[in-house]
């Protein structure tokens, strides 16, 4: 009944606003499954895209607006110009789940890479953090591979050069679309932000403005210490993405 009395709330509103017009003119539209009263030829509507934007519009509407309250009440209706664009595409994607980084000896790297995919329609943008649930770490025992402090210095927000294989440490390289500007060139790597020990997780892709397919490169890098530990190795990353709206 609380539905119902909505319903006549608002016919009685558009009664009032179309029958005190000597002459009106309106469209009723039917099928099978509805009759809607006093529609109305929009003068133009539909959807624009460019390298940048995703617009859609209504233009010409009569009784235009939002009524009802969406995800409070028992009925929404959006109607005529696009005050709320209520569902936007939002699509994240890694294109593969397992990294192997190989039979890791002294002086050498192991390195493999997946990428990340993005799509949002949010005016706000994006973005993508990353971080590690612990550092690489033998399956059954204690021994690990530290994160790398690269040839010199670098840390879990700043990149730096890592092409010296004997400075041993396992850490990551960004590429591609929207990725933060302190990956240089792909000699400039990261430690991830360890979460055993609470350091906070730490942005790899980001973008203030519409996201339409973008794309990086995640590159893995471990090398070995001379007295390392023959063993399996293994940690997980976590990405988290957050559209903004």
């Amino acid at each position: 009944m609380k539905m119902f009395r909505k319903y006549l709330s608002l016919l009685a509103v558009l009664f009032l606003g179309f029958c005190f017009p000597s002459l009106s003119h309106a469209e009723n539209l039917r099928s099978d499954s509805y009759y809607l009263q006093f529609g109305n030829f929009n003068i133009t509507s539909g959807k624009k895209t460019g390298d940048s934007y995703v617009l859609t519009d209504t233009v010409g509407a009569t009784a235009i607006g939002p009524y009802g309250s969406y995800g409070t009440s028992n009925y929404f209706i959006g109607s005529g110009f696009q005050y709320i664009y209520q569902i936007d595409q939002f699509q994240f994607q890694i294109s593969k789940l397992n990294i192997q980084l190989g039979e890791l000896l002294y002086g050498a790297f192991g390195t493999d890479f997946h990428t990340l995919n993005i799509t949002t329609n949010g005016a706000s943008g994006y973005q993508v953090y990353a971080f590690e649930t612990r550092p690489l770490r033998a399956v059954s025992g204690t021994e690990e591979i530290a994160n790398t402090l690269c040839n010199s210095s670098c840390s879990t927000s700043a990149a730096g050069v890592w092409t010296d294989a004997t400075q041993a440490g396992f850490g990551y390289s960004m590429s591609g679309d929207d990725v933060p500007s302190d990956f240089v060139n792909s000699n400039y790597f990261r430690p991830f932000a360890n979460n055993e020990i609470g350091e906070a997780m730490q942005i790899v892709m980001s973008s203030n403005s519409v996201a339409l397919d973008r794309t990086a490169t995640v590159t893995y890098q471990a090398a070995p210490a001379g007295n390392q530990a023959a063993k399996t190795y293994e940690t997980s990353i976590v990405f988290v993405a957050v559209p903004g709206y």
